[in-house]
Parts: structure tokens; C-alpha cells; sequence
């Protein structure tokens, strides 16, 4: 069986969109069973928000892996996704894919690529087999809202914290906001001190309707450390989830593994490990 060149596809058209979702649905179930992947629509959004190489490999006309290089901002290392479909693996294909990415991002004066893939898995293996450097571990954590009450989620928040006090925002996504899909509510909680943000967490809502969230922290800046405020921070973000946005029964995050007290408020708040992913770096070296 052969493969097909590995190319740049460019703009994609919507039946190209639809055979690269098909690979990453496939991917996913095998990989990450339980975990839904993106919805071919979402998918396609995610392609639109910011400049994103993207690779296709066919075996007889058909794509059975896909690379995305996304390009959307200025650092100098890119992160990358490579997926291949379970039934044509061990075929040279991620590798190939991986060679054709990574000369795509020394070309655009990248020196570095990141991926991320789970635990033990193969894509593991294929990082180790070429060599990558492991980075970090992520516990990926997901947070049923039917087991926080919000009864208890009020008395955290009442919770004093002299010299601090907790400033919410809601922002909606317009069109042409790089790296965010149009429509999707971004939701922020910070704690403040002096009139400074010292702390945040962030909950992406999917179209301002989703009912799984994504939720991102931000480590509090040294010496405001050790006080509770995480804990306040994101008690208050279950609690505005819960009165605004009631639909939402679902809350997914990551943690840096040596992270060990952000991972023990997200255990305390209920959170429970679903997955883990590591985290490569592949280091492009100037000619």
C-alpha cells in the first residue's frame, strides 16, 4: 500500500474539512475514549480563527492522517496536532507528517514545535522514536456540575480576604479576533489587590451555549500566594456558571502536573483526573 505526498493543502475546502474531522474523530475515540471530540462545525471555525498549516495523508485517494500547525501567534515556538487514523498506523505516516510540519515552522522562523499527546499512547511512542524533549504532564480534570451545590460554592465565596476583592467580566467574540472562534463567551474572574489583578481563572462557553466548558487558570503573581484566593477565584467562577449559565453541566481543565496545589483546590472543588497528555517540544536548530 502506498502513501500519497504529503502537501500543504492551503484553504480548505468544506469536503477537505470533512475528511480531516473524520481522522481527528477517529484518532480521539481510540486515544481518548469518553472524551467527545469537536463538532465538524467547531472544527471548521477552529481552522478560521488565525493562520493554521495544514497537512492531509491519503492512502488510495483516502486521508487517514492530518498535521495543524497553528500559526496565530508571534512566539517562537508553534504548537502543532498530529493525528492518524488507528486502522494506518505504525506506517511511517506520523512520521512523515511530523517531518513536513516541522520544516514548515523552520521555514517561518520557528525554533521550536510543541505537541501534545496521551499518556502511554502511540503518539507517545512516535515523540520518544524521533527524539522530542518531554516538557511537562498534564492531568487533564473534568468537573461534574451536578456535584457542587451551590450552597457550599457560597460559603467559600463569603470567605474575607482583607486588602482583595473579585472583579467578573463576560466578553462576547467578535469576527476576526485571532485564536477565538466568533459567537464564543469568554468568561473571566479575577482577584484584584490595590487595583492590580494578581490572579484570573477563564471559562471558554462554546457559542455562549455550550453545556462543556473549558476552563483556564493563571498562576497568582508572587507574594500574593498560600492565602486561599485560588479557591475563592474559581469558587467564584462555579458560581457564576451556575446562576448565568445554567445549561452548562460540565467543566473541563488542565493542570501542570508538579502543580500540586492548583491540582489539590480542582480536587477539593471536585474535579476528577480523566486523561493525561505530555507535552513534547521538537527543537528546529538554524542551518
Amino acid at each position: 500500500m502506498s502513501v500519497d505526498p504529503i502537501v500543504s493543502l492551503g484553504e480548505p475546502a468544506a469536503e477537505q474539512v470533512r475528511a480531516w474531522h473524520a481522522v481527528v474523530v477517529a484518532s480521539m475515540a481510540h486515544d481518548l475514549p469518553g472524551l467527545a471530540p469537536p463538532d465538524l462545525e467547531r472544527f471548521r471555525m477552529r481552522l478560521a480563527t488565525g493562520p493554521t498549516a495544514a497537512w492531509a495523508a491519503t492512502v488510495d485517494g483516502e486521508v487517514v492522517g492530518l498535521a495543524m500547525l497553528c500559526l496565530s501567534t508571534p512566539v517562537a515556538t508553534a504548537k502543532a496536532q498530529v493525528h492518524v487514523h488507528p486502522a494506518y498506523r505504525c506506517r511511517g505516516i506520523g512520521s512523515g507528517l511530523l517531518a513536513a510540519l516541522a520544516a514548515e515552522a523552520r521555514a517561518r522562523g520557528r525554533n521550536g514545535v510543541i505537541l501534545a499527546a496521551p499518556a502511554d499512547g502511540p503518539g507517545d511512542g512516535l515523540c520518544l522514536r524521533r527524539g522530542l524533549t518531554r516538557v511537562r504532564t498534564l492531568h487533564h480534570l473534568l468537573l461534574s456540575m451536578d456535584d457542587v451545590h451551590p450552597a457550599w460554592l457560597d460559603e467559600l465565596v463569603a470567605v474575607e480576604h482583607p486588602g482583595y476583592r473579585l472583579a467578573g467580566t463576560a466578553d462576547v467574540t467578535r469576527p476576526g479576533r485571532r485564536g477565538r472562534v466568533p459567537g464564543d463567551v469568554l468568561l473571566t474572574v479575577a482577584a484584584e489587590h490595590a487595583r492590580q489583578v494578581v490572579g484570573c481563572t477563564e471559562v471558554v462557553i462554546p457559542g455562549g451555549i455550550g453545556t462543556r466548558v473549558t476552563q483556564h487558570d493563571h498562576p497568582l503573581v508572587a507574594g500574593h500566594r498560600g492565602l486561599g484566593l485560588d479557591l475563592w477565584i474559581k469558587a467564584a467562577m462555579l458560581r457564576t456558571l451556575h446562576d448565568e449559565y445554567p445549561q452548562v453541566d460540565q467543566v473541563a481543565t488542565d493542570n501542570a502536573e508538579h502543580d500540586a496545589d492548583l491540582l489539590a483546590v480542582n480536587r477539593h472543588l471536585g474535579f476528577r483526573l480523566h486523561h493525561r497528555t505530555n507535552e513534547y517540544r521538537l527543537d528546529l536548530p538554524r542551518p
